[in-house]
């Protein structure tokens, strides 16, 4: 132990602070029942509800918890309300410094105690306090009143000059009224106001920056002493000081530096914790004693690497929305709260990322305890919201400031992010100012300044750095199929521009904004998703629920919704069972997740990446990993698991559909962030019936970092159908390294037999007509004159000329006289995000065109059993041997036979982004990506699949056009 001692202090003195003084640093709960009246129409003020006789003689007062969301006793409740609690503090306390303290009230608080004002706060999530000895009555019945001016966010209200979406907010809940515990504090005239620890592990030294308030008229004489602890042993204490001080009237402030002789770090693999103790004294007695835990490491980056106490880390994070089924906004027990840290390091992940509210005391204290990292993440923004208002700057100053006070001795928090998505001015001017003075209050921890780096790319500003340090800071969802491009995109992520990617042959959506090649890169989020257990989660609801809060109301909507959309659709027929549908949507979301995981970790450009999410409710429902319950959404949580663990191996089959004359190409490579390990790896190619096509074994070392294990062509002449790389790597002693495995399907010439029957085709784009010629397959160029036995085979509704656009005109009534048309692409390639609009117009048929991709949450694509997916894999969800042709859009409203369909939800309602709250998820819809119309005397086929471009390359698309070709020419024989 290390004991300093700077002056001389009283043997009487010395015994105080040994010897703890019972009336110390008092505390007492105000903790459970209080009384509530709603003041919908604002007029409480007026009416003196903030005095008690006015408030106890009011009829409508009733009964409420706190902490707790007054929407659980009040559905969807925005607006005042007005809170009495009667207490009383024991008569010891008179004469005492007392404070009352609340951990947070949402989101303006005006506090009355025996009808004297007390004080006023803005700001729903971070804590605040009054000096309240003046007001008190030790000994007697006391009635503290609060009232609250909640948040207004979907209801066209304003309230002292706050309209809807104006407030800095989180979008779980509305977390209205006193959510968060509530207490008092009863100290002599000296008391601890703030301490900030400083940890340093490069010499083991904790430096106390300690604020101590007086409020006393003259100045005194007073002992301090700082001792610290090891939880663990706490009995023993390992570092001391002592020091007789005078104390001046205000604020006295104190920089102390501790050593802590054969200090132990903080790590998410042992999470250490010290307990840190202050203790005030004077005249003959303890006035005050504080106590915080903290602990003794650093987080910062290096050689663009992560560094977690000196060792290089590989961050594994998960996005957390921080929502709960029955308190909403607050954990619904100390055990749940447990059990989603636990299963979150069980997955793998060593970081949690709160989404946009600092999580209240109790849950930080665990993740301190069971070692996670986290982020401090405000509730300051998230992309398009809140409203702008002049108020906004001062709000989000306020936020970042007391954010940042409540938590920066937290072990777990290593990193402040302030901003995310930035769009608007208001909040881009901002970013430095915000940043500075996070530095200013903490010059301990990284800073992000903006997640996602929308605004000019993300900043990080290293510990008591000022200057910033460029990064890509990544978000991506790239859906639920990772074929070989997405893998690439995500491959190379970081070393190439987006115009080097796409002069690469890479299409579509390319990771990331703003990104620079040669910058340390980080996916912050990343994931797909999937419904919960509906039908399990609603039998919880039912059982333990409240009926009238958001999470059970859409729980039990999505499930309604869902089952009418299964029905209207006819998939009904492959999904009688809800729960089925679910748990289908899971094996999807685990298999995307872990694909585009692997991705990541093989490129060296990337350290790290957050999941999203660990928990997902709201509008953000599906993207969960668990369920509201906690539960693991089976192998959507299996899935992810399995790739986040140290050493993995990532298979690539190249291509994944493979044309039996051309073979394929398995490489493997090794990702290991643990000490180079020898063993044998076993690689197998086995068909479904287990039958082996090809054994090898193979020594190797896993060296540290990434490795290509295995590469090598695979010859398929003689193969047919589905087939799984199955891979393990295993010690000399035979225990298990590593395993995985990944399918591939081989299509012989027999089962690609070109068809004989000859179509016409209307090619404007030419992208039919070169693979036509290649195949063989006879066909006419479409015209008025055209025989209406041959079926009409439309590569794209484009039209460039007018020549081109009187063909379409000739061919819907070519369709109407009683012939047969193939739209292969029929809706248009350019879908808008969000809301549902007009398809081509070259259509034949009215119909609505809506994005199907699902993002983080899951839009299956299902396969009815139908002569066009002969030899393919039906009566499904479609997996990844369509990872190619998938439809990333689904016509609305057709009418007609669907084939194939997809079954989705709208991320909020009517995609208005005034509706991205509480109320959840918009309407269920599904719609058709295969469709067969009647039309007139004839019929259309109209197809969302990307056939056309994945000709003559993906054996899948040659298959489904000779299917259709097959299909629509058999009636003419």
């Amino acid at each position: 132990m290390v004991i300093i001692r700077c002056r001389i202090i009283s043997a009487i003195a010395f015994t105080l602070l040994a010897v703890h003084g019972a009336l110390a640093g008092e505390t007492l709960s105000l903790d459970g029942t209080w009384q509530i009246i709603f003041d919908d129409e604002n007029r409480g003020r007026e009416a003196g509800w903030h005095l008690d006789k006015a408030f106890t003689e009011h009829p409508a007062k009733r009964d409420i918890q706190v902490p707790g969301c007054w929407e659980e006793i009040e559905k969807d409740y925005e607006g005042v309300a007005y809170y009495r609690r009667s207490f009383k503090v024991p008569a010891s306390w008179a004469g005492k410094t007392i404070r009352l303290h609340f951990d947070a009230v949402n989101f303006m608080a005006e506090v009355w105690l025996n009808d004297q004002a007390v004080g006023f706060h803005e700001g729903g999530f971070t804590p605040f306090e009054f000096r309240a000895d003046q007001m008190i009555k030790p000994g007697q019945e006391n009635a503290l009143i609060v009232r609250v001016a909640g948040p207004i966010l979907l209801q066209n209200k304003r309230i002292e000059g706050v309209g809807p979406m104006e407030t800095p907010q989180w979008r779980g809940a509305i977390a209205g009224g006193i959510w968060q515990p509530v207490k008092l504090i009863a100290t002599g005239e000296a008391y601890v106001k703030d301490v900030f620890i400083e940890p340093k592990i490069a010499d083991n030294t904790a430096t106390y920056h300690i604020d101590l308030e007086y409020s006393g008229l003259k100045s005194r004489a007073a002992q301090v002493d700082v001792a610290i602890r090891s939880v663990k042993r706490p009995e023993q204490i390992v570092a001391q000081r002592q020091e007789a001080l005078e104390l001046r009237p205000g604020t006295n402030r104190l920089t102390w530096t501790l050593p802590i002789p054969d200090a132990t770090h903080w790590s998410p693999d042992n999470p250490h914790l010290y307990r840190a103790e202050v203790t005030v004294a004077g005249e003959g007695a303890v006035s005050d004693r504080w106590s915080t835990r903290f602990g003794m490491r650093e987080f910062t980056i290096r050689d663009k690497k992560f560094y977690l106490n000196g060792k290089p880390l590989y961050l594994k994070a998960t996005f957390f929305e921080g929502l709960y089924p029955l308190k909403l906004a607050y954990p619904d027990s100390r055990e749940m709260a447990i059990r989603e840290i636990r299963l979150a390091k069980e997955a793998g992940f060593n970081m949690i990322r709160p989404w946009r509210k600092p999580p209240p005391p109790m849950w930080l204290d665990l993740a301190d305890e069971m070692g996670v990292m986290t982020v401090g993440s405000m509730a300051i923004e998230c992309m398009d919201l809140p409203v702008e208002s002049a108020r906004l700057p001062r709000w989000v100053e306020n936020e970042v400031r007391e954010s940042i006070l409540r938590d920066r001795n937290r072990a777990c928090v290593v990193q402040w992010e302030l901003f995310n998505e930035l769009k608007r001015p208001v909040l881009k001017q901002m970013l430095h100012p915000m940043a500075m003075l996070a530095r200013q209050l903490d010059p301990t921890r990284l800073i992000l300044d903006e997640s996602g780096g929308w605004a000019q790319g993300a900043n990080l500003y290293l510990p008591s750095e000022s200057e910033p340090t460029k990064f890509n800071d990544i978000h991506d969802y790239p859906g639920q199929q990772i074929n070989e491009e997405v893998y690439n995109k995500l491959l190379l992520t970081g070393s190439k521009t987006h115009e080097e990617m796409r002069a690469m042959g890479l299409r579509g959506r390319l990771p990331g904004r703003n990104v620079v090649p040669g910058l340390m890169t980080f996916f912050s989020e990343l994931g797909y998703g999937s419904l919960p257990d509906l039908v399990a989660n609603n039998e919880r609801f039912a059982e333990i629920g409240n009926p009238i809060v958001p999470p059970t109301v859409y729980h039990r909507r999505l499930a309604d919704e869902h089952k009418r959309a299964l029905k209207e659709s006819g998939f009904e027929r492959i999904y009688p069972d809800l729960e089925k549908f679910c748990l289908d949507q899971q094996q999807i979301h685990g298999t995307a997740n872990k694909r585009m995981i692997e991705a990541v970790r093989c490129n060296p450009n990337v350290q790290g990446y957050c999941i999203h999410a660990l928990v997902a409710g709201d509008w953000i429902i599906g993207a969960g990993l668990l369920d509201l319950f906690r539960n693991p959404k089976t192998y959507a949580y299996e899935g992810t698991k399995a790739a986040n663990q140290p050493r993995i191996i990532s298979i690539r089959v190249r291509p994944r559909n493979v044309y039996a004359e051309r073979g394929t190409r398995i490489e493997i490579t090794g990702v290991n962030e643990l000490h180079v390990v020898k063993g044998n790896l076993k690689v197998e190619v086995i068909s479904d019936g287990g039958t082996i096509a090809l054994a090898k074994d193979i020594g190797v070392d896993m060296v540290s970092g990434i490795t290509r294990l295995f590469n090598e062509k695979l010859d398929t002449e003689d193969l047919e159908g589905a087939y799984t790389v199955k891979a393990r790597i295993t010690a000399d002693d035979g225990s298990l390294i590593t395993e995985n495995d990944h399918g591939f399907d081989v299509f012989t010439s027999e089962q690609l037999a070109v068809p004989k029957k000859r179509i016409a085709v209307l090619d404007p784009s030419n992208s039919v007509r070169p693979f036509l010629r290649q195949a063989g397959i006879a066909f006419v160029e479409f015209d008025a004159r055209t025989d209406r036995s041959l079926p009409v085979f439309v590569s794209r509704t484009v039209a460039n000329t007018l020549a081109h656009r009187k063909r379409f005109g000739e061919l819907a009534e070519f369709i109407k006289a009683g012939g047969k048309a193939v739209y292969l692409q029929g809706g248009g390639p350019n879908v808008r995000w969000g809301r549902a609009g007009n398809a081509s117009p070259l259509l034949p048929i009215d119909a609505l065109l809506k994005r199907a991709m699902g993002n983080w949450t899951c839009i299956p694509h299902l396969v009815n059993d139908h002569p066009v997916f002969d030899g393919l894999p039906v009566d499904c969800m479609m997996g990844p041997v369509y990872e190619n042709v998938w439809a990333q859009s689904a016509l609305l409203d057709v009418g007609g036979e669907t084939i194939v369909g997809a079954i989705g939800f709208d991320w909020f309602p009517d995609y208005d982004l005034s509706k991205r709250h509480y109320y959840g998820p918009g309407d269920t819809w599904w719609g058709a990506d295969v469709v067969v119309v009647p039309l007139g005397k004839g019929r259309c086929v109209v197809s969302q699949l990307r056939l056309v471009e994945n000709l003559g390359s993906d054996p899948v698309a040659d298959k489904i056009l000779f299917n259709m070709i097959e299909w629509t020419t058999a009636d003419s024989e």
